[in-house]
């Protein structure tokens, strides 16, 4: 009797594929996202998923897991059609250049709904349609914020798309030997970063410094802006010269070594999809005082500061009051501050989010 031949069939995992396309401009905002996340789910990764990332070769992700580097031309751009079929397709932000074919299941990441306030009418509503239409197309979203979440169900209309929040991952990179900035003489300073655009609210800081004689402020980040030469006269009109500093862009090394010299972190941002600088402030163990408004309540949660309003004088009796209160135990808030950042891991991040992707590819397999 002759015996039946048994055949055994490959197995296929799964594919995955990540767009990464913004890490065209690394040092983005979305670009250093895009990249922390190809590294940190690298550094997470199990294989039994086949990953792939949409976009430049030349990006240097990690050793720690098998990927493959989708190229981009214009045709995949412009016409989805020609890119092939992915179990799954997550866009890693709200207006990607790339848009999966028909037959891919869609993850879009919603940041910040920020064009609502930072475009005129006529551009913030090109803005909503361009979006609405990406999340017609997308199958599932995630947002960065409760409070990006609430925005995004009360302009948009999502039908029954799950929408699920998962914070960013944050985290500071270290710099032992970290030298003092040429601008720094001491280390009575407080500091603030971000880019030189109304919504971020730098001007209401001017008029403390007179309240705070023996401090210096330092405001980092793209001063090539309209909003920065307006910042620029008030510092001027407020004889402040030399008392505030404006740096310009910063790197690693000298950010790192001004949050963990600052007398505290101050942040009177009025649009906020997250509040990335926030943490990091906290994770060097300092006191943030932060605007009310958007996510910043969120993020920084019950062991940040807050500004009623943008009133000078209630500004400087919040700080003096709890810069008072901070110094009788700094040793104690500092640690709970601390604890309380090391919630917003890149860990923690790529963990929810690859059970996600577990969750809605075993979906599709029942």
């Amino acid at each position: 009797m002759s015996r039946a031949t048994i055949i055994h069939e490959p197995v296929t995992m799964p594919s995955l594929l990540i767009d990464i396309y913004k890490t065209n401009d690394i040092y983005s905002g979305l670009g250093q996202f895009s990249y922390n996340f190809a590294k940190h789910l690298c550094n997470a990764f199990s294989e039994k998923y086949e990953l792939h990332f949409l976009g430049k070769s030349n990006i240097q992700i990690g050793k720690n897991c098998q990927y493959t580097f989708v190229p981009v031309n214009w045709q995949k751009r412009f016409f989805p059609g020609f890119n092939k079929k992915y179990d799954l397709w997550h866009s890693l932000h709200q207006f990607p250049s790339h848009k999966p074919s028909k037959h891919s299941l869609h993850i879009l990441t919603i940041h910040d709904l920020n064009f609502l306030i930072e475009k005129k009418s006529a551009k913030a509503n090109k803005y909503m349609n361009k979006l609405q239409k990406n999340i017609d197309h997308a199958d599932v979203l995630t947002v960065i914020s409760e409070y990006t979440k609430q925005q995004v169900l009360l302009h948009f209309t999502i039908k029954n798309k799950p929408v699920y929040t998962i914070h960013n991952g944050v985290e500071l990179s270290v710099f032992p030997g970290a030298k003092v900035p040429d601008y720094i003489e001491d280390a009575n300073f407080f500091f603030t970063i971000g880019v030189f655009h109304p919504k971020k609210n730098f001007h209401v800081l001017i008029p403390l410094m007179h309240s705070f004689p023996n401090m210096k402020l330092v405001i980092a980040g793209n001063k090539n802006s309209a909003y920065a030469k307006k910042i620029e006269a008030l510092i001027y009109s407020n004889n402040l010269k030399g008392r505030v500093i404006l740096p310009g862009e910063i790197n690693d090394e000298e950010k790192y070594w001004l949050y963990t010299n600052c007398k505290a972190f101050l942040f009177p941002s009025i649009a906020e999809g997250f509040g990335l600088p926030v943490i990091e402030a906290m994770l060097a163990g300092k006191p943030v005082f932060l605007s009310k408004y958007t996510s910043l309540p969120e993020i920084g949660g019950s062991v940040a500061y807050y500004w009623e309003s943008f009133n000078a004088d209630h500004m400087t009796e919040v700080m003096h009051k709890q810069l008072k209160e901070f110094q009788k135990n700094s040793k104690i808030i500092s640690g709970e501050i601390i604890k309380h950042a090391q919630k917003f891991s890149w860990d923690t991040c790529i963990q929810q989010y690859l059970k996600l992707y577990d969750n809605l590819l075993c979906q599709e397999r029942d």
